[in-house]
């Protein structure tokens, strides 16, 4: 049962006289309640009505600088590589393999897995195609495609620091002779590595019967990570390398540096891969029903029976448990997890009916008053829901 409110927690605390370290306990057990899991759907952000089976076309690869430099001894080169035509081939199957993986998560999605919008030159090609509808395949609604600019630097370089390295030698009580503290200046060299550059996605949606661009987006997103390199700021960090790094040069010359590292960067092909998939991710989720899991509170004060077969997902068998209580005596906490079945199972008006019959009997719990905000916010979504689920005849 949970106590109604903060006040009535203090007296009877104070006249138990507990410690202060209790009082928080409890006062945090009052406000806790069990919690059900419920599916829930939500329109796309943009109206996709009437799209259903999907082909994914030609990713084009537009501009790509990839430049490698490299430092030694304060001289710096820098080299200029271009992508063949088979790495942009590849390049281009490895991001549209990653946006058809995003679309086939989507359950109201079907997408066709066809070759004859994708095996095209470019961009270019694929709208001279739209335009005519010189294509084969005629059940289809709506094709995705897209474009990519990249730039990129990758460099090797050396880190130049001077470190104070402190050596002890112990006295020789026997030879008299005394206990010596040494510092000595030590140049070392951290080598490192980095990759940076700029990612522009272009992502385009478009609808063939009638032709128009449903959507599009134009996502620019930038990149760096590097590897090596001298210690970071944080006082730990340094004085772990430094101490990792008085270790090694004890057992070796003076003139040597550390040069090994277990640490490598990713490549190239796969940055520019989970970056394109995290994009589509997001354009998939603009131009797609969704589904996600939510909880909700639980009333505690009802039926005993029927809030465990709901806490276990049984709707149906605690909504038949909760009709019979209901009918003669109306308890608010039956009325509330009566509507909290309902809503589970998709009858939106009963399960207002009676999260507002719940909220009329005591007005002053909150719990009543979210359940009939949930339901109000569903019609107001529903028309369009509604709209975007029929048309692809589910």
């Amino acid at each position: 049962m949970l106590i109604p409110n903060l006040l009535t927690v203090l007296l009877l605390l104070k006249q138990s006289c507990l410690p202060i370290g209790w009082i928080f306990y409890l006062i945090l057990l009052s406000a806790c309640s069990e919690k059900t899991n419920l599916q829930i759907l939500q329109p796309a952000e943009i109206d996709t009505s009437g799209i259903r089976r999907i082909a994914i076309g030609v990713f084009d690869i537009g501009v790509i600088h990839e430049d490698f430099i490299t430092e030694r001894g304060g001289d710096w080169t820098k080299k200029r590589v271009n992508l063949s035509d088979e790495e942009r081939q590849i390049l281009s199957r490895n991001i549209r393999s990653r946006i058809t993986n995003q679309l086939t998560k989507v359950p109201f999605f079907e997408v066709l897995l066809t070759d004859e919008f994708s095996r095209l030159e470019n961009g270019a090609a694929l709208q001279r195609m739209i335009a005519t509808q010189d294509y084969n395949i005629r059940d289809v609604d709506a094709v995705l495609s897209g474009k990519i600019w990249l730039t990129s630097e990758r460099l090797d370089g050396v880190d130049l620091q001077k470190v104070a390295l402190k050596y002890f030698k112990p006295a020789n009580l026997q030879q008299k002779i005394p206990a010596e503290n040494l510092t000595i200046q030590q140049l070392v060299w951290w080598p490192y590595r980095q990759l940076s550059g700029s990612l522009i996605v272009e992502l385009k949606f478009v609808r063939l019967q009638p032709i128009e661009i449903v959507a599009t987006d134009v996502v620019h997103r930038r990149f760096a990570q590097r590897v090596g390199g001298s210690p970071g700021r944080s006082a730990d960090q340094t004085e772990e390398r430094i101490s990792s790094l008085q270790d090694f040069l004890e057992n070796q010359n003076t003139d040597q540096s550390v040069t090994s590292t277990s640490e490598v960067l990713p490549s190239l092909p796969v940055i520019i891969g989970e970056m394109v998939t995290s994009v589509g991710a997001d354009f998939v989720r603009r131009i797609s029903v969704s589904q996600s899991k939510v909880e909700y509170p639980v009333a505690e004060d009802g039926d005993e029976q029927a809030r465990l077969l709901i806490l276990g997902n049984a709707y149906d068998s605690a909504l038949q448990r909760l009709q019979r209580e209901t009918a003669n005596d109306p308890h608010p906490e039956d009325l509330y997890n009566l509507g909290l079945c309902f809503e589970a199972l998709g009858n939106y008006r009963l399960a207002l009916l009676n999260y507002r019959a719940a909220h009329q009997n005591d007005d002053t719990n909150l719990m009543y008053a979210k359940g009939i905000g949930r339901i109000e916010n569903l019609q107001r979504q529903f028309p369009q829901l509604r709209s975007q689920i029929q048309s692809r005849k589910l």
